[in-house]
């Protein structure tokens, strides 16, 4: 699916209680499991911690300014969108119990927003056609649209 970013999009709201969070190294662990966990849900298997952590950190198009964390008001964190420098957005995960709280949305605001500052036209990302999680309706409504 493909955002085109020349349309402006809103600025992120973020729901009560969550906060845009900076990346650390030190988060790997909590992340790979969050990925872990979500993939588990919505089709697909994400590797183990090792071979996840080498291929991310290893990646040309890696960028860790583009990882974007949310945590909650006790510190956890529930949910992330890690996404390439070439304006892919790679993996976006909002842990269950924090879904349906715009947390998606507001990620995707701000990844909009990003991407939007470093002179990109467009965003794209790929999901599965039979994602239980109501992610695609999460993406449409966010005016990505589909692409052959």
């Amino acid at each position: 699916m493909r955002r085109d970013l020349t349309i402006p999009a809103p600025a992120p709201v973020w729901p009560a209680g969550y906060r845009l969070v900076p990346f650390a190294t030190a988060d790997l662990p909590a992340l790979h499991d969050l990925l872990t966990l979500g993939y588990s849900l919505g089709g697909g298997r994400v590797a183990t911690f090792e071979e996840w952590k080498a291929a991310l950190l290893g990646d040309s198009d890696f960028d860790p300014a583009l990882v974007f964390v949310v945590s909650d008001a006790q510190g956890a964190i529930v949910a992330v969108c890690q996404c390439w420098a070439s304006a892919f957005v790679k993996d976006l995960v909002v842990h269950p119990s924090a879904r349906r709280q715009g947390l998606g949305e507001a990620l995707l605001h701000h990844v909009f927003a990003a991407f939007t500052a470093r002179g990109a036209d467009i965003v794209d990302l790929k999901v599965e056609i039979d994602n239980p999680t109501g992610a695609r309706r999460l993406y449409e409504r966010v005016g990505m649209k589909e692409v052959a």
